[in-house]
């Protein structure tokens, strides 16, 4: 498997101070109505809030979960260009739209965010330095069977591949071109 991934530098600290890889966010995508059952529209920039983006289907302090409303603690959804180029690669299906897995910001330079675990940080960052939104990874974001728009393997070939879902921990804007540090978070 291929990674298009940028090393910053390796952080042996505790509690992930120092970035380990840089991307950059190639979409913002949000939408009150999904588009094919899965998909959000694209915009230039949004404004993210500590329960999500507002407008869009999964904004909120509470969400539905199997039938019972419960608190909105992943908010944000958070998905790696690399694995969805693959995946489709692989299936021989044309390149997913960007904003067409249902995500809310789709960052290219990080792989496919298989590693990420929960603890860990993803810094936002304009093009002029300003820093902005901070989320945390809350668990990886496991394939649902409406992915299977695309085709019927697609859920299959995303497994530990679809993103992850994270809470706000710094509200801020984000906008195409952002970038994004990805720094460990504390293992206790």
């Amino acid at each position: 498997m291929s990674r298009n991934v940028t090393v910053v530098s390796e952080d042996k600290t505790k509690g992930g101070s120092t970035p380990v890889r840089t991307g950059t966010v190639v979409a913002v995508a949000y939408s009150r109505e999904l588009i094919n059952g899965v998909g959000k529209e694209t915009h230039d920039t949004a404004q993210i809030t500590r329960w999500g983006i507002p407008g869009d289907r999964h904004y909120g302090e509470t969400r539905v979960s199997r039938g019972h409303v419960v608190p909105n603690n992943r908010p944000i959804t958070v998905v790696g260009v690399e694995g969805v180029r693959e995946a489709c690669k692989r299936l021989g299906v044309q390149e997913i739209p960007y904003g067409g897995m249902g995500e809310n910001l789709l960052f290219e330079g990080l792989g496919d965010l298989g590693d990420l675990e929960a603890g860990d940080e993803l810094h936002l960052f304009a093009t002029d330095g300003t820093p902005g939104a901070v989320l945390q990874v809350r668990k990886q974001n496991e394939p649902c069977s409406s992915l299977m728009v695309y085709h019927k393997q697609m859920p299959k070939e995303l497994y530990g591949k679809r993103g992850v879902l994270c809470m706000v921990l710094q509200e801020g804007s984000v906008s195409t071109g952002d970038r994004v540090d990805v720094r460990r978070g504390s293992k206790g």
